[in-house]
C-alpha cells in the first residue's frame, strides 16, 4: 500500500515536469549546448587558431636592439623565433621601450641580458618566443667560452630526444591524457550543475506545496514520509532521463564524426556520471527535501538549505585537485567521503584505471549515507511540513514527527 502511494506521487511529479514548457525547453537548450560543445571540442584547432599561428613561421619577427648585441645572442634569438628575425637598431633603452609600446614584438637591451616585452595577449600566452630567455642565457655562457655563433644556433635548435613511457600500472595514459582530462572535467562540472539544479527543484517544490496548502490536501491520503519518498523517486527518474537527453547529442556526434577523440573507456566514464548522478541525487536531494519543509517562505529557504549546499560546493571543488593528481592521497580519501565521492569517482574513472573495489566501496558508502540521511530528513519533513508561520527549529521538527 505504501509503495503504491509513493509510486502515485512519483507519477504525479513526472507528469508535472514533463508538462512544464520551461523544464522541457531548458532540457532541449542544454542538449543543444552540449552538442555545440562537442563540435567545438572536435574542431578546436580550426576554431581557436589565430592569424599568429598561421604566420608565425612565415613572417619575420621584428626585434628591437638597443646597443651592442653579440652574434651568439643573435643566433639564440634566431633559433627561438622560428623564422629569420629582422633586427631594428635603436639608440638606447628609452627608444627600445618606445618601439615596444608602438607595436614591436619585443626588445633586447644590455647586450642580450634583458628583454623588454609588451603585456601578454592572454593569461596563458607569452609575449616572447618559447625558450628565448633561456636561450639567451645559454648563448651568453657559450659566447664567453669562445663558441662560434653558428655552433650556438646549432646547439639551440638541436631536436629533443624522444621520451618513451614505461608502463607502471599507475598515472595517466600520455597518448589520451588530453581527451581523458576533457571528459573528466566536463563530467564533474555537469554533475555539479545537475545536482544543484535538481536539489533546487526539490526545495522549491516542497516550499510551494507547503505555502499553497496543497500538502494539507494530500496528507490524509498519503503519509508524509511516503509523500517525500514519491517526490524524490519521481524527480530522480526525471533527472536521470534529463541527463541522458542532454549527454546523448554531443556523445553521438563525437562517436560518428570524431571517434578517435574519445579516450578508451569512455563508456565506463559516461556510465559513472549517470550512476553517481543517481547516488548524488539520493544523497543531496533527500536531505534538501527534509530541510526545505522547515521553512515556510522562499525567503527562509536559503538559510535552511545553505549549509547542505555549501557542503555540495566544497565537495565539487575537490574535483579540481583530483583532475590534477587523480592518484594523490587527497583524491583517494575524497573517494570514500560520501559527499565528495559523486564528483571525485567519475573524474578518477575517466583519468586512471580506478580499482573496481574502490568504486564499489565508494558507491556503497554513498548509498548507505543517503539512506540514513534521507530517513532522518523524512522525519524532519513529517514534523515540520504542516507547521507555518516561520522557520521551524530542528528540535520542534524532530519531536513533531510520529515515532
Amino acid at each position: 500500500m505504501r509503495t503504491r502511494q509513493m509510486l502515485l506521487v512519483a507519477g504525479r511529479e513526472i507528469r508535472q515536469r514533463l508538462r512544464s514548457k520551461a523544464f522541457v525547453g531548458t532540457t532541449l537548450l542544454l542538449a543543444v549546448v552540449t552538442l555545440a560543445g562537442a563540435v567545438v571540442f572536435a574542431m578546436g584547432d580550426q576554431i581557436f587558431a589565430g592569424d599568429d599561428d598561421e604566420t608565425a613561421t612565415t613572417e619575420p619577427v621584428e626585434i628591437v636592439v638597443a646597443g651592442e648585441l653579440s652574434d651568439a645572442a643573435r643566433a639564440a634569438i634566431a633559433a627561438s623565433a622560428g623564422a629569420e628575425p629582422r633586427f631594428v637598431e635603436v639608440a638606447d633603452e628609452a627608444a627600445a621601450r618606445a618601439a615596444v609600446a608602438e607595436g614591436a614584438d619585443f626588445a633586447v637591451v644590455d647586450g642580450g641580458r634583458r628583454l623588454l616585452a609588451p603585456p601578454p595577449s592572454g593569461p596563458f600566452a607569452s609575449p616572447i618566443p618559447f625558450g628565448l630567455a633561456e636561450g639567451l642565457g645559454v648563448a651568453a655562457e657559450l659566447d664567453a667560452a669562445g663558441v662560434a655563433a653558428e655552433e650556438v644556433r646549432t646547439a639551440l635548435t638541436a631536436p629533443p630526444v624522444p621520451v618513451e613511457t614505461v608502463e607502471t600500472g599507475a598515472g595517466v595514459d600520455a597518448e589520451t591524457a588530453e581527451s581523458r582530462f576533457a571528459v573528466a572535467y566536463a563530467g564533474s562540472f555537469f554533475l555539479y550543475l545537475a545536482l544543484i539544479f535538481f536539489a533546487q527543484i526539490v526545495a522549491t517544490g516542497v516550499i510551494e506545496e507547503k505555502g499553497s496548502r496543497v500538502v494539507e490536501l494530500m496528507l490524509p491520503a498519503v503519509p508524509a514520509r511516503q509523500l517525500l519518498g514519491g517526490k524524490l523517486i519521481g524527480l530522480g527518474i526525471v533527472g536521470t532521463v534529463q541527463v541522458l537527453v542532454i549527454i546523448a547529442p554531443g556523445l553521438l556526434f563525437l562517436l560518428v564524426r570524431e571517434p578517435e577523440l574519445l579516450p578508451p573507456g569512455i563508456g565506463a566514464a559516461i556510465a559513472s556520471v549517470i550512476v553517481f548522478f543517481v547516488l548524488g541525487f539520493a544523497l543531496y536531494a533527500g536531505v534538501t527535501g527534509g530541510l526545505a519543509a522547515m521553512a515556510s517562505r522562499l525567503e527562509d529557504l536559503q538559510a535552511v538549505v545553505m549549509p547542505l549546499w555549501a557542503i555540495l560546493i566544497v565537495a565539487f571543488m575537490l574535483a579540481f585537485p583530483t583532475l590534477h593528481a587523480p592518484e594523490s592521497r587527497l583524491a583517494v580519501v575524497a573517494t570514500f567521503v560520501p559527499f565528495s565521492a559523486p564528483f571525485v569517482v567519475p573524474v578518477r574513472l575517466a583519468l586512471v584505471d580506478l580499482p573496481l573495489w574502490q568504486a564499489a566501496l565508494s558507491s556503497a558508502i554513498v548509498v548507505l549515507t543517503a539512506v540514513v540521511l534521507t530517513l532522518l530528513a523524512a522525519r524532519l519533513y513529517e514534523g515540520s511540513i504542516l507547521r507555518s508561520g516561520g522557520k521551524v527549529g530542528y528540535r520542534t521538527a524532530w519531536r513533531g514527527a510520529k515515532d
